[in-house]
């Protein structure tokens, strides 16, 4: 904006000096009209100056208690079904069991089964509610922690279920 009245002051100064010269020509009575050229003075501003802002100063937005999450249903369910069997199980076959135990249709199968292996990952690493062992090199089965003598390594009594 202040650009823009520059430029229009400039444009006028212009004009006035080219009329002034026209009438000296014609002969004209000699005005004194005030011509400036040059930097103009911004003239005296009002009001209070502006605030200075130090940089050391952080102003954070007020913090938002947030509700807690959502709590999955699934942890619950597993280790329930986990307890009635009594026996490690694979995650296909619990996968089975939670779909019959829950009446979730079929076509709801792969979508089931990745939520119960995210659940048993999150109850393994974070709970240590479950762990994993391995009787040959495919199957991978589940089991209460309480059910191991050592990590990986199942005691007798539930070995003998899982061969059964």
């Amino acid at each position: 904006m202040k650009d823009f009245y520059r430029e229009e002051l400039d444009r006028t100064e212009k004009r006035l000096v080219h009329i002034k010269g026209i009438l000296t020509q014609l002969g004209g009575n000699k005005l004194s009209l005030p011509v400036k050229t040059g930097p103009t003075s911004t003239g005296k501003r009002r009001g209070r100056p502006p605030k200075k802002i130090q940089a050391t100063e952080s102003v954070e937005a007020p913090k938002i208690k947030k509700k807690p999450g959502r709590k999955s249903q699934w942890e619950a369910v597993i280790l329930k079904r986990l307890r009635q069997l009594n026996k490690p199980v694979t995650y296909d076959e619990l996968t089975d069991e939670i779909m019959v135990l829950s009446k979730i249709s079929a076509n709801k199968r792969t979508s089931t089964k990745q939520a119960i292996v995210s659940v048993v990952f999150r109850l393994r690493n974070r709970d240590e509610k479950l762990d994993t062992f391995s009787v040959g090199k495919k199957e991978k089965y589940i089991a209460l922690k309480q059910w191991f003598d050592k990590p990986g390594e199942i005691k007798k009594e539930y070995s003998k279920k899982v061969l059964k």
